[in-house]
């Protein structure tokens, strides 16, 4: 992203302009500040984007309202297509495909291995262009009717200004995946009191980072702050216990055992058979998150924590606003 900020330094304001030309798109960055030789705008192969070839430079693909850019290649699906664009649905920005478009989508995507059923797609602000993510793979931009991918991320241009990568669709999207957790199979912490606020925690049993955490919930829950925690192991080594510890059907005892796992106690639990375990939905619906490391922490909003809460609780604090 630091690559568009340094070829772009917007100094205009830019009006929404669908279905732009070659000459608007010219101007428009020109105006912008563009640095870099444009060597050729072109249509892409996803229509509702222009292409912009730069002399030194990966392209740039720019929405027909001018709103929208994108750093990267557009690539070619390699797999057979079987449907075409009548399964595509529409929706805003951050909500799901229908169930309708994702099967047409998975049936043109077969020789893409990793993208299986439980791959998530969601609308973005780009007509078009879906949002994805699959088991073992990063974020991935892919063309609604699967015929190409992306290999880049949604920024935005408003009022004259770049504004960074598109976080109005992440936290809609985030609010989404957060909605669709089964609350009965969360490690509930609930505030002392009045509920004042709802943090959601994305964990593992053996991160360092995790068990700092850990040890402040009580503090928070003293504060008003109700902790819901995703189980999410990440560390080979916490797969089998952390399955054992969401086998626990009760909330408050699998609070319980999460909480003497932090400190290395764990518990058999009998019942639990295989790998099978309330575990794998929620790990399942979190991968939309786009984990990056544990814990990653998140409020209702589904806007990340991105302070320290290793000093203390203060910027975890102010970011629920009660500070």
């Amino acid at each position: 992203m630091k690559k568009i900020i340094t070829l772009l330094v917007i100094s205009m304001v830019i009006g929404a302009a669908q279905g732009a030309n070659p000459t608007e798109i010219r101007t428009m960055l020109m105006n912008a500040g563009l640095t870099a030789p444009i060597q050729h705008i072109t249509p892409s192969p996803i229509k509702t984007l222009s292409q912009v070839t730069l002399l030194g430079q990966e392209p740039l693909l720019i929405s027909d309202d001018l709103q929208y850019i994108i750093l990267g290649n557009i690539e070619t699906n390699p797999s057979k297509i079987l449907n075409t664009d009548h399964h595509i649905s529409t929706g805003k920005a951050g909500t799901p495909i229908s169930q309708d478009h994702k099967k047409a989508l998975l049936s043109n995507m077969t020789a893409l291995t990793k993208i299986d059923k439980n791959a998530a797609f969601y609308h973005t602000n780009v007509k078009g262009v879906l949002w994805g993510i699959a088991e073992g793979t990063p974020p991935f931009l892919v063309s609604a009717d699967g015929r190409h991918l992306i290999n880049g991320e949604i920024s935005v241009i408003k009022d004259g200004q770049f504004l960074g990568l598109d976080q109005a669709f992440e936290t809609a999207k985030n609010r989404h995946v957060l909605s669709q957790l089964d609350e009965q199979t969360l490690a509930i912490y609930p505030a002392k009191g009045q509920e004042k606020a709802i943090l959601y925690v994305v964990t593992d049993i053996n991160c360092p980072y995790c068990r700092i955490f850990h040890d402040k919930i009580h503090d928070l829950n003293n504060k008003g702050v109700t902790i819901k925690a995703i189980g999410y192991p990440v560390y080979d080594e916490s797969h089998l216990p952390m399955q054992q510890i969401w086998c626990q059907a009760d909330p408050t005892k699998r609070a319980l055992l999460l909480s003497a796992a932090m400190k290395g106690i764990y518990t058999v639990n009998d019942a639990c058979q295989g790998n099978d375990s309330p575990i794998a939905h929620n790990q399942t619906v979190a991968h939309a998150l786009a984990i990056i490391a544990t814990p990653s922490i998140l409020n209702e909003q589904g806007e990340f924590f991105e302070g320290d809460f290793i000093k203390s609780n203060d910027e975890l604090l102010s970011f629920l606003h009660l500070k």
